[in-house]
């Protein structure tokens, strides 16, 4: 047995790993393993690195991309969605084969047309001509539309892309479709605005990198977050490791590309590439005992639990594929053990209470870190200066104080009062019972949210009405409120009159 087919366990692709990536444990084996689902139909994950610069946030997707074939690999720094779609799209008739450029119509090749036809065509024939073959071109484009393939690529933005990229990507990060039809709009210099039709294939893996922590609730929850750890020992090991790479560049590459470890996982991944395995799948047993821990770990459930299982079962499913040579195969299918099930728990455990929040894990540390500082009549902004210098030893600016307060007010375990003796000064207080939503002491079901509704909103109203005393009755994040009205909906409990408003049916 060669070292590319011996079992290895998350410890030996940490160690491997960590030939170029220094600590970040849980980040780097999770985004390996992440990439490594890209070679799956359907059980890609989306990764974002939320970290303030210089933390090292797109250092560990590019590293762990040198192990992943250069073919697969789509990196990106900002990108607005017209460039993405026409960089990567093919146009394709409406039957669906390529369009031909070369049989494009020119001026040049009408002309040399016609002179097999008669000697020495006029101007005026020449124009005719040519307009007649363009005619009969845009007849042939009509239906054509951009093919975008991303089936088992895996896309680093290096930079968060247009907003309207992330929007128009929303349905693919949810893997709503394996075929999703867009609609862009292209400026051309004398049509102005023209709409094209752009259809994306294949579910691939996608990776976000940013120091832009002002996310919006619907891309969050298609990500796992993660941020790299900015902690003593290893900044110490990544300065040191800085030092031997650009001391002698040549030297330090050619001692990696020699490394036997690294050689090893190389040709591992190119092994999981060329094995096919379009799914992994998880027997009976071990979907009841994923169950019952999952709920004993989650008292209550909130929606976004949805997609929180299917990442801790993705994580489960990927240590199967990176043994896939040691797990019984049928067809095109491998079957998980009970390590994988462990190594999966493990690594999402690691990562799930910030994430299950709504936070980057940079965040959820400040929190941590500082909230001893806290004093039972609340911190300033001011004073979270004070207490973040002293825990980081590093100053942070007055406006970015100001977001992570905020921020941690929104989910809910801040509270921000008035100051007792001066009512321009925000407080913040501590609400320690609401950090997740398994333990909270209370818990208000759909039904007891609808009679609430019922009883305070008694007039037509907005959408955004009910979501907001939704949000109060409930306390929960946006998304979640926003998906409870729509239940409503669904059942038939309100309906839209004449005038745009929402009513209750009675």
């Amino acid at each position: 047995m060669s070292e590319a087919d011996k079992k290895l366990t998350i410890e030996d692709l940490i160690d491997v790993l960590g030939s170029t990536v220094k600590h970040d444990d849980e980040n780097k084996a999770i985004t390996f393993l992440t990439m490594l689902l890209t070679y799956t139909n359907e059980d890609q994950l989306n990764l974002g690195f939320l970290a303030e610069s210089s933390t090292g946030k797109s250092y560990i997707p590019l590293e762990l991309s040198n192990y992943f074939p250069s073919e697969d690999l789509i990196k990106l720094g900002y990108a607005s969605p017209t460039a993405f779609f026409h960089d990567y799209g093919v146009l394709m008739h409406r039957e669906g084969i390529p369009v031909n450029f070369e049989m494009k119509p020119s001026k040049e090749k009408v002309k040399e047309d016609l002179e097999f036809e008669k000697d020495n065509p006029s101007r005026e024939d020449i124009e005719i001509a040519y307009k007649r073959k363009m005619r009969e071109w845009k007849e042939l484009l009509k239906g054509s539309y951009y093919l975008v393939d991303l089936h088992q690529k895996i896309i680093l933005f290096l930079d968060m892309p247009h907003d309207q990229l992330l929007q128009r990507l929303r349905s693919l990060l949810s893997h709503d479709d394996n075929l999703i039809a867009l609609k862009i709009t292209d400026r051309k210099e004398r049509a102005g605005l023209r709409t094209k039709t752009v259809v994306v294939k294949g579910y691939p893996t996608v990776i976000f990198c940013s120091a832009k922590f002002t996310l919006a609730d619907q891309e969050k929850t298609r990500l796992l977050l993660l941020s790299p750890e900015i902690s003593q020992e290893k900044l110490r090991e990544s300065i040191s490791l800085r030092i031997e790479k650009e001391a002698d560049r040549e030297d330090f590459i050619k001692r990696l590309m020699e490394d036997p470890k690294r050689k090893m996982l190389i040709e591992r991944v190119k092994k999981i590439k060329e094995a096919k395995i379009s799914s992994i799948v998880i027997p009976e047993e071990y979907r009841a005992f994923i169950y019952q821990q999952f709920i004993e770990d989650h008292k209550y459930l909130i929606p976004r639990h949805q997609r929180d299982i299917s990442r801790l079962l993705a994580l489960i499913k990927a240590h199967a594929l990176l043994n896939f040579m040691h797990r019984k195969r049928t067809d095109d299918h491998i079957i998980i053990e009970r390590e994988d099930v462990d190594a999966g728990f493990k690594l999402y455990y690691g990562i799930s209470e910030a994430n299950e929040m709504g936070l980057s894990p940079e965040i959820y540390d400040i929190y941590q870190k500082t909230k001893s500082y806290i004093p039972e009549e609340g911190i300033t902004i001011m004073d979270f200066q004070k207490a973040y210098f002293k825990e980081y030893h590093k100053s942070i600016g007055y406006d970015y104080a100001k977001w992570i307060l905020k921020t941690l007010t929104s989910v809910g375990v801040l509270s921000e009062i008035e100051d007792s003796k001066d009512k321009r000064l925000k407080r913040y207080v501590l609400l320690e019972e609401k950090i997740l939503p398994h333990t909270q002491t209370s818990y208000i079901s759909i039904p007891e949210v609808y009679e609430t509704l019922r009883k305070q909103i008694t007039q037509p109203f907005y959408t955004n009405e009910a979501v907001k005393l939704i949000r109060e009755v409930r306390q929960c994040e946006p998304e979640e409120a926003q998906k409870i009205f729509e239940t409503f909906q669904n059942e038939g409990k309100v309906f839209l009159n004449a005038y745009g408003l929402w009513e209750w049916v009675k």
